[in-house]
């Protein structure tokens, strides 16, 4: 009866053994990693947009143009072509001092060519992150 007790002993000591190390030498693979942004520094539809981040407005042949900065979206100076009516909307906050929140949403009308066109859309959701981040 000794000898079967050591006999599992060491039984469980040869098992125990092997399991920890084949946990401890398993081969570790180094995925590559690729880091793909949206942003691209460029505009894309459905985009967070904000008034605030407009550093300047610009009319270059017959467009509407907003310089966009910010930086917790990665677009910096980023050339955004805009309709007539965002364009307006822009000025007049910047004007008055209140800012628009909201979404890009892309407009098929007046893009041509490889140049998109975007229209300013209120987004509730936006509006709502964005007082609640103010507190």
């Amino acid at each position: 009866m000794k000898s079967s007790t050591v006999f599992c002993a060491l039984i469980a000591i040869v098992v125990g053994a092997q399991l920890i190390l084949a946990h401890t030498n398993q081969p570790t693979v180094n995925a590559e990693v690729e880091e793909n942004y949206l942003e691209d520094n460029r505009a894309w539809p459905g985009m967070f947009f904000t008034s605030e981040s407009v550093v300047e407005e610009y009319e270059y042949d017959d467009a509407y143009c907003l310089l966009y900065d910010d930086a917790d979206a990665n677009m910096f100076n980023v050339e955004i072509c805009v309709d007539l009516e965002t364009y307006q909307a822009v000025i007049d906050a910047h004007k008055t001092g209140t800012e628009l929140i909201g979404t890009l949403v892309l407009n098929d009308d007046y893009s041509y060519e490889g140049v998109d066109v975007f229209t300013y859309m209120p987004d509730p959701e936006f509006e709502m992150a964005a007082a609640s981040a103010k507190l």
